[in-house]
């Protein structure tokens, strides 16, 4: 390698150079021109929030800790994937001549809990479908989540009542307005109790698996939103001028470096 190859200085950054600045710019500019005009391939994201409102009721039990609660109002979100759900969702939009798939529906879609408040976020390219699919997956979320809460407490009540049926079995009388069922043969108690641990294993199917102390109280309809939340132009034109401006260093490279002679070694 020769000195003079050891003691290159790229062309831009000489005097000449900067007085072709136009070059540069005039790149830029071609850049982000090109990248306003990509841009227009990619349309702008909406989000529609859809809302529901829960709490726990705390009994003064010291066995109902804070994580319990936390971890309470933290399924509440997970039941917005359940797959029966989904699927009724799916069912009602394709009524409203839009095809969804589970994975799409997946896709679209975000749940973001703020203290007791469930947000089941929905993105779409177009504002006004976002806001009714939101409106109706979320309507059939809170739907599902008061049912679900209502065969919790059903599920509760029929723990306390096989409690009773097997403490009479048992022998073992408590005062209870039930307690009448103590009358009742061992072998009556027995078909009592069997159906009653049908019953219960029902309405936990059916609770969901939420927290008996849950309730369910209210929901926000989602809005038609009235922006994006993202728009590919941004980015796009920025990229387009970063590129221009080393594709500007490049051409200055090329055209305004001096001719350069290789002498044998």
């Amino acid at each position: 390698m020769t000195e003079s190859e050891l003691d290159y200085q790229p062309s831009f950054a000489s005097r000449r150079a900067a007085k072709q600045w136009w070059i540069i710019a005039g790149c830029i500019f071609l850049g982000a021109l090109i990248g306003y005009g990509v841009s227009f391939l990619f349309p702008a994201v909406y989000e529609a929030n859809f809302k529901v409102t829960s709490n726990v009721r705390l009994t003064g039990d010291p066995n109902i800790s804070e994580f319990m609660v936390d971890n309470a109002l933290l399924h509440v979100g997970e039941l917005v994937y359940q797959q029966p759900l989904m699927e009724q969702v799916i069912s009602a939009e394709k009524a409203q001549g839009i095809n969804l798939t589970v994975p799409e529906l997946r896709q679209i879609s975000t749940v973001e809990r703020q203290i007791t408040t469930t947000i089941l976020k929905v993105r779409w390219t177009d504002a006004a479908t976002a806001a009714q699919i939101a409106n109706t997956w979320g309507k059939l979320f809170y739907a599902s989540l008061v049912e679900g809460a209502r065969q919790a407490v059903i599920a509760e009540e029929l723990t306390q009542s096989q409690k009773l049926l097997q403490d009479c079995l048992a022998g073992i009388q408590t005062p209870s307005p039930d307690a009448v069922k103590c009358s009742l043969s061992k072998d009556a108690l027995q078909q009592e109790i069997a159906q009653n641990a049908d019953k219960i294993a029902a309405a936990e199917t059916a609770s969901l698996g939420l927290y008996r102390e849950l309730r369910v109280n209210s929901y926000e309809e989602a809005g038609i939103p009235a922006s994006p939340v993202r728009q590919e132009r941004g980015w796009l034109i920025s990229a387009g001028a970063g590129i221009g401006f080393v594709a500007g260093l490049f051409l200055t490279e090329i055209f305004l470096s001096p001719s350069r002679k290789h002498k044998p070694q």
